[in-house]
């Protein structure tokens, strides 16, 4: 499920510049992003009926997703793109810890929400 549009992007994230059809593969990744890590928490949720901070921080989320992923080299930043180190004869070469996947900047619109917590929920 979108939760964002690409006037949203524009006008209120103010993000990188991208075409319309790059910005909707995307928007559907980056949801996905934000649907697994929130434990998918918001699925056949309807977000009007949650609190303004919510509301604005998963759409926030959304957005800094999108414009990680673009940075990173678009789709395959979520697949896992280029490898993390690669061996030819006696040379190597490492590229940090792995691949990142997740924005933190996303993660950090998303922490104040409650929505990253992953231990029981009690529901009466």
């Amino acid at each position: 499920m979108p939760y964002i549009d690409q006037a949203f992007y524009n006008d209120v994230y103010k993000g990188t510049p991208m075409d319309a059809e790059t910005f909707t593969m995307l928007e559907e990744r980056a949801s996905d992003v934000v649907d697994m890590i929130t434990n998918y928490r918001l699925v056949r949720v309807d977000l009007s009926h949650k609190p303004e901070l919510i509301r604005n921080n998963v759409k926030k989320a959304v957005a800094a997703q999108i414009e990680f992923m673009y940075s990173e080299g678009g789709e395959l930043s979520v697949h896992g793109g280029s490898p993390s180190s690669v061996s030819v004869g006696g040379f190597s070469y490492t590229k940090g810890s792995g691949v990142k996947v997740v924005s933190e900047m996303a993660r950090s619109f998303l922490r104040p929400t409650g929505l990253l917590y992953m231990g029981v929920e009690v529901r009466c």
